[in-house]
């Protein structure tokens, strides 16, 4: 009976390091996703910023601002989320610290409800990042193709070389094509 006890607290303590170590290691990717959303966000706000004229050029002035608006909000989120990541950690251990049974349900209760805002911030920041980018694409295709197709309209009624076509009317010839 006591070897059976010893083993059933032996499986015990190797399901707890199993659930630690995969929890460590959930905690290692969630970092990497946040600085991920926040290096995505930053760089293509700064990207967006140093591109804006050809942007605007391109995709029109409303969808430069959205994309610029929604990497703003994304980095917003990105580093909320961060900062929610560390409250997380920290309510966590203190409760893992803590002695009194209500108080670490509390400290626990306070790490989950950071752990929740963290994920919803990094579900935000995703969201808004991908969306930026989905209505860029789609205005440079839009508003990019009809560009294109004015300004094919507008070259192919335009003579080829001004000044020739002037010279030529001048001296009374013929323009050539």
């Amino acid at each position: 009976m006591s070897n059976l006890i010893h083993k059933m607290m032996k499986q015990a303590e190797r399901a707890q390091d199993l659930h630690q170590k995969e929890r460590e290691v959930l905690f290692e990717n969630e970092t990497l996703a946040v600085k991920i959303l926040q290096a995505v966000s930053g760089a293509a706000m700064i990207g967006g910023l140093t591109q804006a004229e050809t942007l605007i050029r391109l995709a029109g002035r409303v969808s430069f601002l959205v994309f610029l608006t929604a990497m703003g909000l994304a980095l917003v989120a990105a580093v909320f989320t961060a900062h929610w990541k560390h409250q997380y950690k920290m309510w966590h251990v203190k409760g893992l610290a803590e002695r009194n049974k209500e108080q670490r349900i509390r400290r626990f209760e306070r790490s989950n409800s950071y752990l929740s805002a963290m994920r919803a911030g990094m579900w935000v920041s995703l969201l808004l990042i991908a969306t930026g980018f989905l209505q860029l694409l789609i205005f440079l295709w839009t508003v990019g193709s009809i560009g294109q197709e004015s300004t094919v309209a507008i070259e192919s009624k335009m003579p080829a070389n001004p000044t020739i076509e002037r010279d030529a009317r001048e001296n009374g010839a013929r323009p050539s094509l």
